[in-house]
């Protein structure tokens, strides 16, 4: 599957999720978007969505506070300008279904969130839709994921190259102990497709496990400032500072996962022979002596050009020696 230009048979994607962190500012977005950019993600994902649609009236705080961090369509177009001028691709999560045709329309990629795994209209709006799509996993039994994924296949002839799968706990934060990581494996084999890890999480632990575990898709919250309170994501989110180093670490590790065999590496064959036992002398000895196991022993570093003690055996000294040194090859010669 390639996603934003990545193939993930080889690469790892990580998308930055700004969520409503940004509080509804087109100024702290356009700053984060640069320094996202610079932290090496591979996008960055708002949440779309329109109050009245997303939370009943009846819950009065929520409302008010979903109206305040609102982006409308003229919001969004400006910050994909301003992404398009950094070179970061932007996408977004339609929390309301009123929002998928302009998300496909305008990103090319459609992220449904694990509340609306299951909800049809904007489920099936996206599976319709010329986008890729990207779902959360987040509170999903094994019989709805089954659902999803059958319906993703009837509706899409390349359903493998266009449909990821995100293992989600959906909770804020989950405790580490129900990181349930096996799932990705599972979900892998189950339904043969592009699986990803979105992380709730306060530890990095679970990001690297589950790369380990065949996750080559990230979701990765972010923030300028954990100790924020006006917002519940800020607590569980990564800094831009932060992420530079995560996405180093996926890239590395990635790239180190490609060798499907044990084979010695490059930064190895630097201290290889200083790990190695080579031969030494273990006693004084004098010009002329015909070298015997009694004389010799082992000691590091090893020296490619003795590789054996048995290689030195019935060798004339050429000078003296002294104990516990190290065989090189210019102390001896062979018996004339």
């Amino acid at each position: 599957m390639r996603l934003f230009e990545k193939n993930l048979d080889e690469d790892v994607a990580v998308i930055a999720e700004l969520g409503v962190n940004h509080g509804g500012s087109l100024v702290w977005i356009t700053e984060m978007l640069a320094r996202l950019k610079e932290s090496g993600v591979t996008a960055v994902k708002f949440q779309l969505f329109t109050p009245d649609l997303y939370a009943s009236r009846s819950n009065t705080k929520r409302h008010e506070f979903l109206k305040s961090v609102f982006l409308g369509k003229s919001d969004f177009l400006h910050i994909l300008t301003s992404a398009s001028r950094l070179r970061i691709p932007v996408f977004a999560t339609p929390l309301t279904h009123d929002w998928v045709q302009f998300v496909a329309e305008n990103c090319g990629v459609i992220k449904i969130a694990s509340g609306d795994f299951n909800f049809n209209p904007t489920v099936m709006a996206a599976l319709e839709s010329d986008s890729t799509v990207i779902a959360s996993t987040g509170a999903a039994s094994v019989d709805e994921i089954n659902y999803f994924v059958n319906k993703a296949k009837s509706v899409r002839p390349r359903v493998k190259e266009t449909v990821a799968l995100l293992h989600c706990v959906a909770a804020y934060p989950p405790p580490l102990s129900q990181a349930n990581l096996q799932a990705i494996p599972f979900l892998k084999e189950s339904t043969n497709l592009e699986i990803g890890f979105s992380s709730h999480f306060l530890e990095d632990a679970p990001i690297y496990a589950s790369l380990a575990l065949g996750a080559r898709i990230f979701e990765i919250h972010v923030t300028d400032n954990r100790e924020r309170s006006n917002i519940r994501d800020h607590a569980l989110s990564r800094t831009p500072q932060e992420l530079t180093k995560i996405v180093e670490n996926l890239n590395n590790l990635c790239e180190s996962m490609r060798q499907e065999i044990k084979s010695i590496q490059p930064a190895e064959l630097e201290v290889v022979n200083a790990i190695r036992k080579g031969v030494i002398y273990c006693r004084d000895l004098s010009v002329g002596h015909i070298l015997t196991r009694e004389d010799l022993d082992f000691a590091r570093p090893f020296n490619p050009q003795v590789p054996s003690m048995e290689s030195v055996l019935g060798k004339r000294l050429l000078r003296d020696v002294s104990a516990y040194t190290s065989v090189f090859l210019e102390d001896y010669s062979e018996v004339l």
